[in-house]
């Protein structure tokens, strides 16, 4: 976020501090960390003293905009997200059902609203993003009145791509390569973060890391094949040369579930020519 060599912003010089609390009180919120605990997760998460965590969330000590950002990638969203959840009028990228299609869309976000008094469509946040939805389907979370929606036709849709890998660096630059090859690429840097975004929306293709964290993701493929036999799987690696990672165990994986498997270090235009390929191999008519 900062230049080489230029002043480190902070959101005292940007942005009003009240701003920036109300930021990271929202997201929070909405993601169902209720404010009695909210300084205690922002210390375990960012590696400071309950003291240093209380005056951030108090506004008695600045946020810069690289902090800002952490905790919103924390939480699976963007800084804008964030900001923009604070903002009315502020447009954001989402998602509107029509019948069992996910149309991907534009919404101009209002207020935050009671939803018994929302009108009949409000816009909410997710782990899977923001989307328009009825106000009877929205019980739970923070809702908002949608000021304006513009949305696509189904055949502009981009195909959306979930990037796993707990090297927050490399997913991110995953996902930059994938967004500006035409695709929606999501990040996610904790399995259960991915496993719960798949139980609330459909992903056309997965990119994993095999071991997260020190955690194997056979059970996560597993769950992710029990729902789609189809969606392409590349699973990454580098660790099969160095031993921590067992070949045959791989290649039973790549048997039973249908996986493609890349090593490390990942070649994105490879990458992104093998996720290509499967999708055109899935859409082929049969004979």
């Amino acid at each position: 976020m900062t230049v080489a060599g230029a002043p480190r912003p902070d959101v005292n010089e940007n942005a009003p501090s009240s701003l920036a609390v109300a930021c990271v009180r929202a997201l929070m919120e909405r993601h169902g960390l209720p404010k009695y605990r909210q300084s205690a997760w922002l210390a375990d998460a960012m590696g400071l003293s309950y003291s240093q965590a209380h005056r951030r969330m108090t506004g008695a000590s600045p946020w810069t905009l690289e902090d800002l950002a952490k905790v919103a990638a924390l939480f699976g969203e963007t800084l804008a997200d964030v900001v923009a959840a604070t903002q009315p009028g502020a447009a954001v990228s989402g998602t509107m059902n029509v019948g069992p299609t996910a149309m991907p869309c534009r919404i101009w976000l209002g207020d935050e609203v009671d939803r018994h008094s929302a009108g009949p469509v409000v816009a909410i946040r997710t782990s899977a993003g923001w989307s328009a939805v009825p106000a009877s389907e929205a019980t739970e979370g923070v809702v908002y009145r949608i000021e304006k929606i513009e949305a696509r036709p189904v055949e502009g849709m981009r195909k959306v791509i979930a990037i796993l890998d707990d090297d927050e660096d490399l997913t991110n630059s995953i996902c930059a390569h994938f967004d500006a090859s035409g695709y929606d690429a999501r990040p996610f840097y904790k399995i259960a973060d991915l496993l719960a975004s798949a139980a609330a929306q459909k992903y056309d293709g997965y990119v994993i890391d095999w071991i997260v964290g020190e955690t194997s993701v056979l059970k996560l493929i597993a769950a992710l094949r029990e729902k789609d036999l189809k969606s392409p799987i590349v699973v990454l690696t580098g660790q099969v040369i160095a031993g921590v990672v067992e070949e045959f165990d791989i290649a039973e994986a790549v048997k039973r579930y249908d996986l493609t498997f890349s090593e490390k270090p990942v070649r994105t235009s490879i990458l992104e020519a093998t996720l290509a390929r499967s999708f055109a191999l899935s859409e082929a008519p049969g004979p």
